[in-house]
């Protein structure tokens, strides 16, 4: 759950950044990506992040490091937005970069699930095939129409 927070200000960052952009180019398409991205990789955050809560031990050093990147990402979009600055927004810089600590801390969401024992994981089908015996016997076969009575006197 230490994710949480950063995802929700980067994502914060790149929808404001997104809305700045469409002033400019007007392009519903760009604006719909650029919006449901970012948000769809969030709720894979917040999915996995409740589906294990013991992964929020693992590379706590990054993601500390992210929401502090974070923080100066919605920082400096408010700053652009309030300051009027044409440099932190709308600009796709900020936005991107932004876009680049979500996937990665994602990434690091998925790197520190736990794996499987050996036991619990499913064996393919073809797996299965190649590991498996053989059912070959070697045995003298008789023919068909012989009974046990007519071998034991051939072998007189």
């Amino acid at each position: 759950m230490k994710s949480l927070p950063a995802s929700l200000l980067l994502v914060a960052s790149m929808i404001t950044q997104a809305l700045g952009m469409f002033q400019y180019t007007g392009n519903a398409l760009v604006i719909s990506g650029q919006v449901f991205f970012p948000i769809l990789f969030l709720l894979m955050i917040v999915y996995l992040s409740w589906r294990n809560p013991s992964t929020s031990e693992r590379f706590q050093g990054p993601h500390f490091m992210i929401l502090g990147l974070a923080a100066i990402s919605l920082i400096v979009t408010i700053v652009g937005v309030v300051g009027s600055l044409w440099y932190f927004y709308p600009s796709i810089y900020v936005y991107y970069a932004s876009f680049f600590l979500l996937v990665l801390e994602l990434a690091l969401i998925i790197a520190s699930l736990p794996k499987k024992p050996k036991k619990e994981r499913k064996v393919s089908a073809r797996q299965k095939r190649k590991n498996r015996g053989t059912n070959l016997v070697a045995t003298a076969k008789t023919p068909q129409g012989e009974s046990d009575s007519t071998s034991s006197h051939r072998a007189n």
